[in-house]
């Protein structure tokens, strides 16, 4: 089978990334033709991808909103000339026969946004270019009559799509995100000790994991402000990503909590990270299926999350983590911390967590999108 698979960056790390090369590589692996469709130099695609994939430079210009746009506009035309059989999206582009909706639902994300926004805020957030662009991609996609798959990585994401823009119930399926199992195990007692030395834990110290890039999103001020109550000799929070971090320094020196947060920076590795702490906090406003909690969990760290992160789907309260219904409700994620944090890092928790999630794979991930792709050629 011919695919075209539509991704205008390819590189920038974080969950996007590592679901496309998963994905693309898999086709190629299966003996399926990979034209993949992007903005950046062939060459480095091909470092990324591996051998047997085709990439195709798409011209694209101007900010943000024009690069999207210019994009879906460009990459259109080189579909046509290119003839695949199957158009796959993992990008807001235009007549797509499959998308992949990896990165939600942006009116569903501007929803949740803006009740966190003041009345100025809110009329930025309304005039934004980018937002009016993605927007109207958003609608054309659903609506497109050549649109025949769409692929949600969580229930909520489904949900929201549904809600939105009614596309038919039949047309989306459910297809997660895999774990790479090689990297993303438990440490075991003993190395987990070892671990914690190592990364500079002292003894009786708790240490809570915040991990993902763009931190406005995922809530980090909001685990800042619930840091205070926690008790203060003991509880600590390291934050791995990418962000502004002097600002939330500053917040942090406000709130009183400076000296017991780490910022880590952009890490390569997180295992270890998680192998070694005592749980992950990830107050998101808004995240499909958040790639770092299902990593967490496969390393047997338990989680706190919100509702509104597709990947709270695999926790059970009381159990393997905490949900809190706001990213806004400090006190109920001081709270859910709390617990956690009072169960402790015992067998159970971490047989519970790595059982969550025994079930997914890349491998699992990759057959079920081959699946829906040769049915929608068929269609």
């Amino acid at each position: 089978m011919r695919i075209a698979v539509l991704r205008q960056r390819l590189t920038g790390g974080g969950g996007a990334e590592t679901t496309l090369v998963h994905l693309v590589r898999g086709l190629v692996a299966a003996g399926h033709e990979v034209l993949v469709l992007a903005s950046g130099p062939p060459e480095s695609g091909r470092r990324l991808l591996g051998e047997g994939v085709t990439c195709v430079a798409v011209p694209v210009w101007g900010g943000k909103a024009g690069r999207s746009l210019s994009y879906a506009l460009n990459a259109r035309r080189a579909v046509r000339e290119l003839r695949p059989e199957v158009v796959f999206s993992l990008e807001r582009t235009l007549s797509p026969h499959v998308y992949r909706a990896g990165d939600g639902c942006h009116r569903e994300w501007l929803a949740r946004r803006r009740q966190t926004l003041g009345a100025g805020g809110r009329l930025g957030q309304h005039l934004r270019p980018l937002n009016r662009v993605l927007l109207y991609l958003e609608r054309r996609l659903f609506h497109a009559p050549e649109l025949r798959r769409v692929m949600a990585n969580s229930r909520l994401v489904k949900s929201d799509i549904l809600r939105h823009y009614r596309v038919a119930a039949e047309k989306i399926c459910i297809i997660y995100n895999g774990v790479d199992r090689s990297r993303f195990f438990p440490a075991g007692r003993g190395r987990r000790q070892e671990l914690r030395r190592a990364l500079g834990v002292e003894e009786g110290e708790r240490i809570i994991l915040f991990a993902g890039s763009g931190f406005a999103r995922k809530g980090l001020a909001f685990l800042l402000t619930a840091l205070g109550p926690l008790e203060q000799d003991s509880v600590r929070l390291w934050v791995a990503g990418h962000g502004s971090v002097g600002l939330y320094q500053r917040l942090a020196r406000r709130l009183g909590v400076e000296d017991r947060v780490r910022f880590l920076g952009a890490v390569r590795e997180t295992a270890p990270y998680y192998q070694a702490a005592d749980l992950l906090a990830l107050p998101t406003l808004y995240d499909p299926c958040s790639n770092v909690v299902l990593e967490a969990l496969a390393c047997g760290c338990p989680v706190v999350t919100t509702m509104a992160n597709g990947a709270a789907e695999f926790l059970t309260p009381g159990v393997n983590g905490e949900v809190v219904a706001e990213a806004t409700d400090t006190g109920g994620l001081a709270r859910a911390v709390r617990e956690v944090l009072a169960r402790g890092r015992v067998p159970e928790v971490e047989e519970a967590a790595t059982a969550a999630v025994a079930h997914l794979s890349w491998e699992e991930t990759v057959r079920r999108t081959l699946a829906v792709l040769e049915e929608a050629r068929e269609v």
